[in-house]
């Protein structure tokens, strides 16, 4: 995947939006309450996880956006500064193994590369954006 500048600022917000600073969920334009939707899901045959059209509206001002949103658990195979590799299994139990763009920080990486902790990745657009515990 060719990195698109565009996506990547666009990601560069999402990743903002999910783990701020003060652990809030704020509109980045006016500092409002966000509201978190997660319509249908999506049918993918591409990851080993179930995807959700997502949308991200502000209850103060006409902020929002929509990304494709997932999860998945997984250890950490291999990663530089852009992409990350996660090691996992599928809902049907095969092995896989997907390389990602990531906003992730990379001590945390290096860390989780080194323990082999199974994680729970949070993917937004195909960028791996945080790690959940």
């Amino acid at each position: 995947m060719a990195v698109n500048s565009y996506n990547k600022t666009k990601m560069e917000v999402f990743s903002k939006l999910w783990i701020g600073d003060d652990h809030s969920f704020r509109c980045p334009e006016c500092g409002g309450q966000l509201i978190v939707i997660q319509a249908e899901p999506l049918e993918s045959y591409d990851t080993p996880a179930t995807k959700y059209e997502t949308v991200i509206e502000c209850s103060s001002c006409s902020y929002h956006a929509r990304a494709e949103s997932y999860t998945i658990l997984g250890s950490v195979k291999d990663f530089d500064m852009e992409h990350i590799e996660v090691s996992g299994w599928s809902e049907s139990g095969s092995r896989f193994v997907y390389k990602y763009e990531h906003l992730v920080d990379y001590n945390l990486l290096s860390k989780l590369r080194k323990t082999g902790d199974i994680v729970e990745f949070l993917i937004v657009d195909d960028y791996v954006i945080q790690v959940i515990g």
